[in-house]
């Protein structure tokens, strides 16, 4: 593998194609940077670079390395930042990666364990309704993600995690209309403004076969959520007003049911949302163990 000086030169000459410009560029001498040139065509066996008095201009080798190379420096920046990191923190950053209805019931409980174990370690937790986020676990973006994987395809070389199902609920204000027509069905309640959390396609499919799987069921589920936010601080804050009706988990709303500030829809027939954790198979810190190995103390579920 090139070292760090040739690898430069090689990117900043090809960029440049000026042997003057691209030295000035990284701060060495031309006899300096035309010696890293020449151990990088060493190192690959490859000439890279056609040289003329002006210019230098990538040969076809060169030009099919030069993905190669930038593929390299991504890699190695991503390394040197995260070693960065280790050494700012005593202990790194861990990213966690969660749905937006996982993070009181899951993320919050978890982190506070791992925090009186690892004090000096750093989190990043990103909410957010990821679309592909094995895809993120697997390219490093994520060290860990939670939330609803029941219908993404299996990964390689991820470990999964399944959490116990969890009731979707259905909270309004205590004077809204639908309190009082006792248990509801999803048709009954989808008929108030709804406001959820992204619902992707598969969600859009189950409740179009829930109520009824025709055309007029398709296209009241087109429709859904009325208003639609990751945020459950401001779904919870719609809920001041007695004409929207929220769904999600019921941790998410239970110091507003404690203060009767909402109160929940009794339903005919119960949703469960699946919640899983997903980790890299291979290549694990002693943090992301510590923060799985607390999160399935969380888990009732048979795995």
């Amino acid at each position: 593998m090139l070292n760090e000086n040739a690898l430069n030169a090689f990117l900043v000459l090809a960029q440049t194609g000026s042997f003057q410009e691209a030295a000035r560029k990284i701060g060495v001498s031309n006899a300096s940077l035309s010696r890293y040139i020449a151990q990088a065509e060493v190192e690959t066996g490859l000439t890279l670079f056609h040289r003329t008095r002006n210019n230098s201009k990538l040969t076809r080798a060169g030009q099919e390395y030069l993905t190669v190379a930038q593929d390299l420096k991504s890699d190695l920046d991503r390394y040197q930042n995260r070693v960065a990191e280790l050494g700012d923190t005593n202990g790194g950053v861990l990213r966690v990666g969660c749905g937006p209805l996982t993070t009181r019931t899951l993320i919050l409980p978890t982190l506070q364990k791992v925090r009186k174990e690892m004090p000096n370690l750093r989190f990043e937790i990103l909410v957010s309704a990821y679309a592909r986020p094995l895809d993120l676990v697997q390219n490093g973006q994520l060290d860990i993600f939670v939330g609803d994987l029941t219908y993404t395809p299996e990964a390689d070389d991820v470990d999964i995690l399944v959490m116990e199902k969890q009731q979707v609920v259905f909270v309004a204000h205590p004077a809204h209309p639908i309190h009082g027509r006792g248990p509801q069905s999803l048709s009954d309640i989808f008929e108030f403004p709804f406001a959820s959390p992204h619902l992707h396609k598969h969600w859009k499919a189950t409740l179009t076969k829930v109520l009824g799987g025709d055309a007029t069921a398709a296209q009241k589920v087109a429709a859904l959520p009325r208003i639609e936010s990751d945020d459950y601080a401001f779904l919870a804050a719609l809920l001041d007003s007695p004409d929207i009706i929220v769904g999600g988990m019921p941790e998410t709303f239970k110091e507003m049911l404690a203060l009767q500030t909402v109160k929940e829809i009794p339903v005919l027939s119960p949703l469960y949302w699946n919640i899983c954790a997903s980790r890299k198979s291979q290549g694990g810190s002693a943090a992301l163990d510590l923060f799985w190995s607390r999160l399935a103390d969380l888990n009732t579920a048979d795995i």
